[in-house]
């Protein structure tokens, strides 16, 4: 009986547990000294010079260098972000948002990709050194982990 009641106890505090709360890793695209939070579980698909690829059955990220990154000016990160939204036929696109990191300054979006939902920002580090491409596919709109993921990217020193 004990047993019964502590399995169901368990069992409703996993269903209050915020997706917050879920366990967080750091993992790191070596080829760039990158490195930023992610669920635990992921499966590394690619970690090349070409780009970095994450997945698990919830979440697809692709962390990829953004070309032209230091020439393309802060000003231009939004409409150029749009851009490509709407090239890779993002649908229900947000606004584009602005926001700063310790080493990064960023914009982003989001929208429905096919049948999931996907958030796309671009990062310019603050030194110059690199501008990154993120794009997060993930299952439910209400999801906060994707904007935890992004607000967590970092360059090693």
């Amino acid at each position: 009986m004990k047993t019964s009641i502590a399995a169901t106890v368990v069992a409703l505090l996993g269903l209050a547990s915020p997706a917050g709360a879920q366990e967080m890793v750091t993992t790191e695209w070596e080829a760039y000294g990158v490195s930023f939070q992610v669920p635990a579980g992921f499966s590394v698909e690619d970690d090349s010079d070409e780009g970095y690829i994450l997945s698990d059955p919830t979440y697809y990220i692709t962390v990829q260098l953004l070309e032209g990154g230091g020439d393309i000016p802060a000003a231009e990160l939004g409409g150029e972000l749009k851009n490509v939204a709407t090239d890779d036929e993002v649908a229900n696109q947000s606004a584009v948002t602005s926001f700063d990191l310790p080493q990064f300054h960023g914009v982003q979006l989001k929208g429905d990709c096919e049948s999931d939902h996907c958030l796309y920002s671009y990062l310019l580090s603050k030194d110059g050194s690199c501008g990154l491409y993120i794009s997060i596919v993930y299952k439910s709109a209400e999801d906060p982990l994707p904007e935890r993921m992004l607000r967590s990217f970092r360059l090693q020193e």
